[in-house]
């Protein structure tokens, strides 16, 4: 067994130099090449006088070379998943430096610097001080905007012990997956920190679809997933015993519903161990999912409810000793354990009654024909409720064919069992999921647009490629895109489909010209509402020229192509 070592004592010969570090498919990083890679980009990083560097890269190896080697130069580590220009040029001054996997403005590239030759002799690790060592991670705050949470590597240091204590007998043996953001506090826990300290080999390519599991060739894995991971698996038939040297499932960044778990056991023949905490918090509490409903706080945490309902967490993890108060709530039950009611924000009243969001949405959520709900409060000449629904395959055959009147009817009754008349929702939206951000957190604002008369464009998945973007997209039926344009039969107008892409370029590409001219163009299938659709976008600096392709998400089918020739910057 490999000894367990924090990150700020680990030095050069801490282990064995043909150790597996990191690994992608058959290549294989070891400890030498490690070594060798954090020495050379912090020769790179210790000439510069930036006293921050963000740090962003989707490969996890690279992200690890760049984590430690900024935090030996004694440089604050700024890690964050949102690498639009717009926020990075909100961080970028005279003192902040970029250190990037893709070829961005104003980076410099992690694995080309990374890769460098470098005599034997400058191959060291020198010591790190964990209590002055600084790694700011980002997360959303209520307006949706990034907000900064700076912790010590000191308190994650401890964190990653912890985790140690509880689970390292299980993870030990075992090579570590993950389909989580590793610039996120859980992905950098479970897939960077934790495997480095034990000196676990970890996989350097997130697994993005449940259907790559089964390509992973490991009989016995550990898998660091999101709540969202397993809902895909659990629409996703895999062959039984996949694992057939058993494996071990994390999942946090959310909740994880009883029927989820349940599918998710049923598929890969494990329960889950989910972790429930946040960016402010780190790890509050764990449980095993379907056996368990209740939350056992970590031993290390002092975990008490306000006079307001809410969870508040006092830990090693938190440098405030006043703590830190969840908008979470939640009660206490027996031996300790307490179980979560829901966000307090989730309290609203309707004609002077107060109602529990939460409860509005699991009673939409005993129907078999929803999977997902969310129910917002909104205001018109009075306050009343509004219900996004995503509908199980169960429902989506049951409602083939009806209208959507019918389908606010059907819902609206199966309510009315449970819940008065005056807060059961007035308005309804039918969408093929809710939309998410990356840690499988609702997007409250997008939630909300679908209830005006907003363009309704929902982003399901998007991802840099080395020529520009690839996009995952659909459009409610409610857009305003679909108005007066054959109001029997809608479709998405041309001029429509280039403004998308316009957009996108503009906000994830960092590019703001005007279009002169549209060439080579292709309407080859009408875009109607709630397609999934594919979306690539190319972008040819040395021509100025963007070339989109729209398709099918699922049939790969195309709908429309072409090329947009910019105008010179």
């Amino acid at each position: 067994m490999i000894a367990y070592q924090n990150i700020s004592s680990l030095r050069a010969d801490s282990r064995d130099p043909g150790l597996p570090v990191g690994f992608s498919g058959p290549n294989v990083k070891s400890w030498s090449d490690f070594v060798k890679n954090v020495s050379c980009l912090r020769a790179f990083i210790g000439s510069s006088d930036k006293a921050r560097w963000i740090i962003n890269s989707d490969d996890i190896y690279y992200f690890a070379v760049a984590l430690l080697a900024t935090l030996q130069c004694g440089k604050e580590a700024l890690v964050c998943a949102n690498t639009t220009p717009a926020f990075i040029g909100e961080l970028l001054d005279g003192r902040t430096g970029f250190l990037c996997g893709q070829h961005m403005p104003s980076a410099a590239m992690i694995q080309s610097i990374a890769d460098e030759s470098m005599p034997p002799e400058d191959r060291s690790f020198p010591p790190i001080s964990a209590d002055d060592a600084r790694i700011t991670l980002y997360t959303s705050g209520s307006t949706g905007a990034p907000k900064p949470f700076p912790k010590r590597l000191t308190e994650l240091e401890a964190e990653t012990g912890e985790l140690y204590r509880l689970w390292g007998s299980l993870i030990e043996g075992r090579r570590v997956y993950s389909t989580v953001n590793q610039q996120h506090i859980y992905g950098l826990l479970f897939t960077v920190l934790l495997p480095i300290s034990m000196g676990v080999p970890f996989c350097e390519d997130i697994v993005r679809y449940p259907e790559s599991l089964e390509s992973l060739g490991d009989r016995n894995p550990a898998l660091v997933c999101s709540p969202a991971f397993f809902k895909r698996l659990a629409e996703t038939e895999i062959p039984p015993n996949l694992f057939p040297g058993g494996c071990v499932l994390f999942s946090s960044g959310g909740v994880l519903t009883e029927g989820v778990a349940r599918e998710t056991e049923k598929r890969i023949g494990v329960k889950p161990i989910e972790i429930y905490g946040s960016t402010e918090t780190g790890g509050i509490a764990y449980r095993t999912a379907v056996i368990e409903s209740s939350w056992k706080p970590f031993s290390r945490h002092e975990v008490s409810i306000n006079e307001e309902g809410r969870v508040v967490v006092k830990s090693p993890y938190i440098l405030d000793p006043a703590g830190f108060v969840s908008g979470d709530l939640g009660h206490f039950i027996e031996d300790g354990r307490f179980i979560l009611d829901g966000r307090a924000d989730s309290i609203v009243k309707i004609e002077e009654k107060r109602i529990s969001l939460t409860e509005v949405e699991n009673r939409i959520l005993e129907s078999p024909y929803a999977r997902e709900a969310c129910a917002i409060a909104l205001t018109g000449k009075r306050q009343y409720l509004g219900a996004v629904v995503a509908l199980s395959d169960e429902g989506k055959a049951f409602f083939a064919g009806k209208e959507k009147r019918e389908i606010n009817d059907f819902f609206r009754g199966h309510l009315a069992h449970y819940l008065e008349n005056t807060v059961i929702p007035k308005k309804w939206r039918f969408v093929e999921a809710l939309p998410r951000d990356s840690q499988d957190k609702l997007k409250r604002a997008d939630i909300t647009a679908l209830f005006g008369k907003t363009p309704d464009v929902r982003t399901l998945s998007l991802s840099k490629t080395e020529k520009g973007l690839s996009i995952e997209l659909s459009i409610a039926s409610t857009s305003v895109y679909f108005d007066g344009h054959f109001p029997s039969f809608k479709l998405l107008p041309a001029v429509v489909q280039f403004d998308l892409v316009m957009e996108y370029a503009a906000e994830h590409l960092g590019l703001s010209p005007k279009i002169t001219s549209i060439k080579r163009v292709k309407f080859r299938k009408p875009i109607q509402p709630e397609t999934k659709l594919a979306l690539t976008i190319d972008y040819d600096r040395d021509a100025n020229r963007l070339t989109f392709n729209y398709a099918d998400a699922e049939s790969g089918k195309a709908y429309s192509e072409g090329t947009i020739q910019l105008e010179a910057q």
